[in-house]
């Protein structure tokens, strides 16, 4: 690949935090198309995002069923268990 070429794609992307726009752009092509190549999702969406910030927007914050708030103590029990069990692994 030219690496000119690469260059100036990299100089258009967006970095820094999400807005909300691009969020709603996000969530609205993943309900529309689903998930699929980030790279492409990116660039087909409109986002001038990298396709890992996309990946790690839509697992990490966006997705329906992530869940967010505190752990009940049974979860917080079983991780406990589970690390003195299997430690860092």
């Amino acid at each position: 690949m030219d690496k000119r070429l690469n260059d100036s794609q990299d100089a258009e992307l967006r970095k820094g935090p999400w807005t909300k726009e691009e969020d709603l752009i996000l969530i609205n092509y993943i309900a529309a198309n689903g998930e699929g190549v980030w790279n492409t999702l990116a660039r087909s969406a409109g986002l001038k995002r990298t396709g890992k910030s996309c990946r790690l927007r839509w697992l990490n914050y966006l997705k329906p069923d992530v869940r967010r708030g505190n752990i009940t103590p049974e979860e917080q029990q079983l991780i406990v268990g589970l690390h003195a069990q299997w430690g860092n692994r």
